[in-house]
């Protein structure tokens, strides 16, 4: 079959094949290259640093130019990034194997200012559900919550998994580092072993905790069972019976009502958000009611004023200077095109511990995706591998690796400018001075993972040991402090982050097929476990078989030790 000459032009010069040729041309040329001190490279890295409100983000030592970023976007515009940003804001079924939109931006959407074209009803949804969450915590601020027992309460259990703990558990952290700042106290649970149940039962006051469910689906087996032996625990406490609690010490936040008022949570004690709200896209919905409880419905309402801001500026401002069009590009540029398998988030304050944590569900759950939304396998790298930790707690861990292994990782350094602390004299000065040498340890790490061996200061060459590898590219995202409207931003920008990258790779962000099976088939194996029937048997392995038997050994001879005690 013969070629037409107009064929073989568009298929040598699309963007993708012009990304590729341009990445095997800057093979050559190494981050040292690109940050050598002249009047070039100082042009190149002011061109490549943006200030968004009090987040300011520094491409510097990414692998990449001007010509690159323009490469990007064109890219981009191929793609039809723009047209694919209004549907989403538009209420666009761009969730299509769910059949739905994705409207977590109406979550966060003002009461004072119009939403858009397809978002309207679902943001006066949201709206009249954050009204009535900021009611039922002004009565918790107030004392006038009470109990089964007429006490009033004082602590919150959050029982949730996956979205619906990861980023209220996250912002608590971050705000809530000191205790004049807690209205009420939070306390998070997810895991289903009831390894962090446990402790608060004996710590708590059961006639004053209220339990927070958070289940979008209301049928996470893990949520589930961790609110079932919540209940008992205070059924029994408070000697009343489990209804008496439910109607007094536990309030619902899902997106299916009627099994919260078949469990037996009052409509009054009931918080919704509807299924276009994505589980890990749901921090802006009532999911986040404990962190309200816990620092205030004004710092909440700031969260979603940072969140907001971004959305405003992901939809408006031109793909060039579009802080998450370009976060998301020079995420794809590194594992497509450079082939970096990795990508480490390293944030310098213990205030954001959870982070990564927190992004490894947004990214990982959301693009790790090898079926685009046309059914075909995609045929390159698409999401990294997210992991990380706070960064002076890596530099004794993993640091060694990075610097003088074998693997190559992109990774994000996030750090605070100015932490307000109010202590004694000499205790601020030293706060002070920590808070230095944390951001000192930041900036020198981001330097160290792009120079290697460069950043050596010439005094001290020969009396160090060599072999950084460097050329590990990496962005520093900087913020003002370390308060809610900065945290809803940052956390917005990679929210979007999320969809640019879906629309440059094809494939659904909003599903996750991928974690259903795994669940069908611990269902089945817990039964074989607690000695019930099951429905269908799974597919029988001899190493899955050999276990059962272990475990099953080992627990009778537990049960047979206690009876016998």
């Amino acid at each position: 079959m013969e070629i037409s000459s107009s064929a073989l032009h568009q298929r040598v010069y699309t963007p993708i094949n012009a990304l590729a040729a341009h990445a095997e041309h800057l093979q050559a040329q190494s981050l040292s290259d690109l940050l050598e001190n002249s009047d070039a490279a100082q042009q190149r890295a002011a061109s490549l640093a943006y200030t968004f409100g009090s987040l300011h983000i520094d491409f510097s030592k990414q692998r990449l130019t001007q010509e690159t970023l323009s490469l990007l976007v064109a890219w981009a515009q191929s793609c039809g990034l723009e047209t694919k940003r209004q549907a989403l804001f538009a209420g666009a079924e761009v969730n299509a194997s769910e059949q739905r939109p994705a409207l977590h931006m109406a979550a966060r959407w003002p009461t004072n200012k119009t939403a858009p074209d397809g978002m309207e009803t679902a943001a006066a949804f949201c709206q009249q559900q954050r009204t009535k969450m900021a009611s039922l915590v002004q009565r918790v601020h107030l004392g006038e919550w009470f109990g089964a027992t007429g006490q009033a309460i004082t602590d919150v259990v959050h029982i949730g998994v996956g979205g619906s703990d990861l980023g209220p558990k996250l912002v608590s952290e971050a705000l809530a580092d000191r205790p004049s700042r807690v209205k009420v106290g939070v306390h998070y649970v997810s895991t289903m072993d009831g390894s962090q149940l446990l402790p608060l039962m004996e710590t708590l006051n059961p006639a004053t905790t209220l339990l927070v469910l958070a289940s979008k689906s209301f049928t996470t087996a893990d949520t589930q069972f961790n609110v079932r032996s919540a209940l008992l625990w205070l059924s029994d406490a408070l000697e009343v019976e489990e209804e008496t609690i439910r109607r007094y010490q536990l309030l619902g936040v899902s997106s299916k009502p009627d099994k919260m008022t078949e469990f037996g949570i009052p409509l009054a004690h009931q918080l919704e958000f509807k299924e276009w709200i994505g589980g890990r896209f749901s921090l802006w919905s009532p999911i986040g009611v404990s962190v309200a409880m816990q620092l205030g419905i004004e710092h909440f309402d700031a969260l979603l004023e940072g969140a907001h801001a971004m959305d405003q500026h992901f939809m408006a401002a031109p793909l060039e200077a579009n802080l998450p069009t370009l976060t998301a590009l020079v995420g794809a540029w590194n594992s497509q095109f450079l082939n970096i398998p990795t990508h480490a988030v390293l944030p310098y304050d213990g205030r954001l511990k959870s982070l990564a944590a927190y992004l490894q569900q947004l990214e990982m759950e959301s693009n790790g995706k090898s079926v685009g939304l046309d059914g075909r396998s995609i045929n390159h790298a698409t999401c990294p591998i997210l992991w990380g930790d706070v960064g002076p707690n890596a530099q004794h861990a993993f640091y060694q690796l990075l610097h003088q292994g074998g693997h190559t990782v992109s990774a994000d350094f996030v750090a605070v400018a100015d932490r307000a602390v109010s202590a004694f004299e000499h205790v601020n000065t030293a706060l002070n001075d920590q808070e230095a040498l944390t951001l000192a340890n930041c900036l020198a790490q981001s330097q160290l993972f792009a120079l290697g061996d460069d950043a050596i200061p010439p005094a001290l060459r020969g009396y160090m040991a060599q072999g950084y590898r460097g050329n590990q590219p990496n962005s520093v995202i900087l913020l003002k402090s370390l308060d809610a409207w900065s945290i809803g931003a940052l956390l917005a920008l990679y929210e979007h982050k999320v969809f640019v990258l879906s629309v440059l790779w094809n494939i659904n962000p909003f599903d996750q097929p991928g974690v259903e099976l795994g669940k069908q088939l611990a269902n089945s194996l817990y039964l074989t476990l607690a000695g019930q029937p099951i429905d269908h048997q799974n597919v029988e392995d001899p190493g899955t078989a050999q276990l059962l038997r272990k475990v099953s050994e080992w627990r009778q001879q537990c049960n047979e030790k206690g009876s016998s005690q």
